[in-house]
């Protein structure tokens, strides 16, 4: 497992450098305005994702390794095409009768780019969901390092190329990054399939909704609490300042590597086994480990001074640093979000999360229309923290009364240090 945590760690921190390099490159090109319009459409693709993952989302990586291939790719790629039907109805219908609010969600021009991505992210994510649940880790990270690298590639090519200083200069780099990505997923899945067969979807189908349905509703409100308080910046601060704060969040987002490389195989791990026991610690040693290394790296962050954001990402974004001492507390509260809710989810108890994530909403809702409008992108860092905090604390007093784990558990000891060091070292010595 270490093995796959440190290779998904490597592909991460891969990510984490390009995306640094791809904001950089837009808040010198581009401007802080067009970053406002890149983050509303990434809000937008997100926010279809969130229908779409009832069918074809984490609840593929639970039933991967309990289905055939094709009793669960034939129903996620029909609810796909469903779900964006059913978004293009209604962004017309807004468009017709509400246009005030149709051009605060949409970006102008970009409405056919925003459905055709959220097409090919949906299968995407659907073949990535897929390759996890069958326990493909190196394979996904190989395929995620390419649709990446692809992703640099083509929009370093528009930038200085094309000389395409626009918000489209990403969006032609995200085609490219979805598309490589979804047909590699599905090469890869046909090869690994011994036999693929449709019949008995149905049933199928019916477990991965009861299943997935509860987790659908959690990563709804879950993203409601990420990306609620992007829509209301904009609509009291205008793009400019969407932008700034997208380059915070963006920065901070980055330390999430820690966090995802280590949920993301605990959760193809306990997804796999009917040890409780084992889910537990294996939930505690981890937790321990994502929050040092995340703290870590944060105080690294912090520590930076106002003139180094400025020089950095120009004199646009000198609020940046604020946002981001704003954003800590909310960070760390992330990393432990990712390791409770895969704990969760992996052994089918997803309504902790869903009821999480409605308790940091809450939160979200109380404080965006209250911070939001007197404090601008320093309110909206409050507001996800906060609204982080509280759902990990909802999580925590959920785990301690099922696993009945002593407060004393979670604290370091010099015998977790010693075992980690020693099994990255045995891991890399036979990687």
């Amino acid at each position: 497992m270490l093995k796959k945590i440190i290779g998904t760690a490597g592909t991460r921190i891969l990510n984490a450098v390009i995306n640094l390099v791809i904001l950089l490159l837009i808040t010198h090109k581009i401007g802080s305005e067009g970053l406002g319009v890149i983050a509303l459409i990434m809000v937008d693709i997100t926010v279809i994702q969130m229908f779409i993952d009832l069918l074809a989302g984490s609840a593929l990586i639970y039933f991967g390794s309990r289905a055939n291939t094709g009793q669960l790719l034939i129903p996620a790629y029909l609810w796909i095409g469903f779900v964006i039907a059913v978004f293009a109805g209604i962004s017309f219908l807004t468009y017709t009768f509400f246009p005030d609010l149709y051009g605060l969600v949409i970006p102008s021009g970009y409405e056919i780019h925003i459905f055709t991505l959220a097409i090919l992210s949906a299968l995407m994510i659907t073949h990535y969901n897929l390759l996890l649940g069958k326990k493909e880790i190196r394979i996904y990270n190989i395929i995620f390092t390419v649709q990446i690298l692809t992703f640099l590639a083509v929009f370093v090519y528009g930038i200085f190329g094309q000389q395409n200083f626009t918000p489209l200069a990403y969006v032609y780099a995200l085609y490219a990054a979805y598309g490589t990505g979804s047909i590699l997923g599905f090469i890869i899945l046909t090869k690994k399939t011994e036999r693929f067969t449709a019949e008995g979807w149905t049933e199928t189908s019916r477990k991965v909704i009861n299943f997935g349905f509860i987790s659908s509703i959690a990563n709804i409100i879950h993203i409601g609490n990420k990306r609620l308080s992007f829509y209301v910046l904009r609509s009291f601060s205008g793009l400019s300042a969407l932008g700034i704060y997208n380059a915070g969040v963006q920065l901070t987002e980055g330390l999430r590597i820690i966090g995802q490389s280590i949920s993301l195989v605990q959760f193809s791990t306990i997804s796999n086994t009917t040890d409780e026991e084992y889910a537990r610690t294996l939930t505690i040693k981890l937790m321990k480990f994502t929050l040092l290394l995340t703290l870590s790296a944060l105080i690294v962050l912090i520590l930076l001074p106002e003139q180094v954001y400025s020089f950095v990402f120009s004199k646009d974004f000198s609020a940046v640093r604020p946002i981001v001492i704003a954003l800590s507390p909310g960070v760390l509260a992330l990393a432990a979000n990712n390791i409770f809710s895969h704990y969760f989810s992996g052994l089918g108890n997803p309504k902790v999360n869903m009821w999480s994530n409605v308790t940091g909403l809450v939160f979200t809702i109380l404080l965006a229309f209250t911070l939001i409008p007197f404090f601008g992108y320093i309110g909206a860092a409050v507001t996800t923290s906060v609204s982080y905090t509280a759902t990990v604390i909802y999580q925590y007093i959920i785990f301690e009364k099922r696993t009945r784990t002593k407060f004393s558990e979670w604290l370091p000891r010099k015998k977790d240090f010693t075992d980690f060091s020693r099994l990255v070292k045995e891991a890399m010595a036979r990687k």
